[in-house]
C-alpha cells in the first residue's frame, strides 16, 4: 500500500463529514490508498457515522486514541497505518481538487528523506474584522513546486497538510505529547517542534512544497475574537523561545532570540504609525507586540 490518510478528530463530525467527503471523492476506492480515522474521544456520534460510511468504503478505517491530545492521536496513526507514506489532513479542512494526484505524482520518487507539504488557505466563519489582517491565516511557503531553504525547514509544514514516510518517522523521535491542542483547549507547538528535531537529526531531509497539495481551512468565529488571537500568537512565541533555548547552543540562542525581537521591535514601530492608515496593521503592531510578549515570558 502506498499511502494513508489520516484524519485526527475530536467532536468535530459536521467538520469532518465535509473533510471526509472531500478525500473519498478522490481516493475513489483505490486499493492503494486507505483512510485512517484516529478518534480521541468524541462523543458527538463520530463513531457511528464512520461505521456507517464503511459500509460503501471499505478503504475507511475507525481507531481510538483514549489519552486525550493531538500529539497522541498523530502518534497513534504511525503504529496503525499500512501505508508506505502517511499524510496527515486536518479534520475541520477541505482538500483542494488535485490535492491527491499531486501528492502521488511526487511520492512516485520514492525518496523516504523528503516530506512534502502545501498550502493552507482560510475560509472564515464570519467575515473578519477589518482591523484583522486576513494573510495571518495563510500558511504557504512558496508559490510553486519546490524544496524550502534551511530556515523555513525548521519551521516545518502545517501538521494539517502534511505528507511523511513511515520508516523516516520511525527512526525519528514522535510528536511531544506534552504540547499541543488537548481536547477543547487552545494548544501549539507539537509540528515545529517535531520538525526542529527531525531537520536537526536527520540532516539529509529536506521539505518539499506542493502548489497544489493545498487545503482549505475553516476558521470558526472564536478564532477570530482578540482574545484567541492573543493567547493563540503569545503561546506561539513562547514555545519557539523554549523550543530554541533547548535544541540551540546559549551563544546561536541568543543570536536567533535578539534577532527576532529586533524584527518584532521594528515591525511593531512601522505598524504604530501605519495603522491610522490601513486598518490591518492595527493587527500587524499587536502581532508584534503579542510576539514579543511570548518571548520575554519564556526567558524570565
Amino acid at each position: 500500500m502506498v499511502l494513508s490518510i489520516t484524519i485526527c478528530t475530536y467532536n468535530r463530525l459536521e467538520y469532518l463529514k465535509k473533510c471526509l467527503n472531500s478525500i473519498l471523492d478522490q481516493t475513489k476506492s483505490n486499493p492503494e490508498i486507505e483512510i485512517n480515522i484516529i478518534d480521541n474521544n468524541s462523543t458527538d456520534k463520530t463513531k457511528e457515522y464512520i461505521y456507517t460510511m464503511q459500509k460503501s468504503f471499505p478503504e475507511l478505517n475507525y481507531y481510538v486514541e483514549k489519552k486525550q491530545g493531538i500529539s497522541f492521536a498523530r502518534n497513534l496513526s504511525f503504529e496503525v497505518c499500512k501505508g508506505e507514506y502517511l499524510a496527515f489532513v486536518d479534520d475541520d479542512a477541505v482538500i483542494n481538487k488535485n490535492w491527491l494526484i499531486s501528492l502521488l505524482n511526487e511520492l512516485k520518487n520514492k525518496n523516504p528523506n523528503i516530506v512534502y507539504g502545501g498550502p493552507i488557505y482560510p475560509k472564515f466563519e464570519n467575515e473578519p474584522e477589518k482591523w484583522i489582517d486576513k494573510n495571518y491565516f495563510v500558511r504557504k511557503f512558496k508559490n510553486s513546486d519546490g524544496f524550502l531553504g534551511t530556515i523555513k525547514s525548521k519551521e516545518g509544514f502545517s501538521g494539517g497538510n502534511m505528507c511523511i514516510s513511515k520508516n523516516l518517522f520511525l527512526k525519528s523521535e514522535k510528536f511531544n505529547t506534552e504540547i499541543g491542542m488537548t481536547g477543547g483547549n487552545l494548544g501549539l507547538g507539537e509540528e515545529p517542534d517535531f520538525f526542529y528535531k527531525l531537520i536537526k537529526k536527520n540532516k539529509e531531509i529536506k521539505l518539499f512544497n506542493i502548489s497544489e497539495m493545498s487545503i482549505t481551512h475553516s476558521e470558526a468565529a472564536y478564532k477570530l475574537e482578540k482574545k484567541y488571537l492573543r493567547e493563540r500568537i503569545i503561546l506561539n512565541a513562547n514555545q519557539f523561545t523554549k523550543r530554541t533555548l533547548f535544541h540551540e547552543n546559549i551563544i546561536t540562542s541568543i543570536i536567533i532570540l535578539k534577532i527576532k525581537v529586533f524584527i518584532q521591535f521594528f515591525k511593531l514601530i512601522v505598524s504604530l504609525f501605519l495603522q491610522f492608515i490601513i486598518p490591518n496593521h492595527k493587527f500587524k503592531f499587536l502581532k508584534s507586540y503579542w510576539i514579543i510578549r511570548g518571548i520575554v515570558k519564556a526567558i524570565f
